[in-house]
């Protein structure tokens, strides 16, 4: 059987894992929007102007720098924050985080946390400290973490994303 506090921390390592998720699916909307957005300025601006392979060749060297970074920031970074590899928040950022969402929260997560810590460096067995873990872990058990992460948040990032889509889309329906 899990102990309290185990499972206090699943609930924020849970909130953890979909605050990335978050940032992945926000990352994919901007790389989507900025790269086709690049993209279609390149065309069109070789299609009007007939550069000579120098200007063509800067241009798409340009466009793949580019490409790589957004790609590696917003899409990379937070693929290996949710499995954990690379620096990601510790518990007690989440507990802020998660506390200025529930505001019947606020600062009893992070407490918990620093008794827990308390608890581990004591030199002798504190039943007192156990004691108001486990009440301020009770307190918390029935309040779901990681809704605090609203993906619904993200449709308003379509906006940006869709309109080099479709142009693309057109484009390669109409030739």
């Amino acid at each position: 059987m899990e102990s309290n506090y185990a499972l206090l921390i699943r609930k924020i390592d849970e909130f953890i894992r979909k605050y990335y998720k978050n940032q992945l699916i926000r990352g994919l909307l901007y790389s989507l929007a900025a790269l086709g957005t690049y993209f279609i300025l390149i065309v069109l601006l070789e299609y009007f102007s007939w550069f000579n392979t120098g200007t063509r060749s800067f241009l798409f060297y340009t466009f793949l720098a580019i490409a790589v970074f957004i790609i590696g920031r917003f899409i990379i970074v937070p693929l290996a924050q949710i499995n954990r590899l690379g620096k990601i928040i510790n518990h007690d950022r989440a507990a802020g985080i998660i506390g200025k969402h529930f505001t019947e929260v606020k600062d009893v997560l992070l407490n918990t946390l620093q008794l827990h810590r308390l608890e581990l460096n004591s030199e002798e067995s504190n039943d007192l400290i156990q004691s108001s873990i486990d009440q301020k872990i009770k307190h918390l058990q029935p309040i779901p973490f990681s809704d605090a992460v609203d993906l619904k948040k993200n449709r308003k990032y379509l906006r940006y994303a869709l309109p080099p889509l479709v142009f693309l889309l057109a484009a390669l329906l109409i030739s």
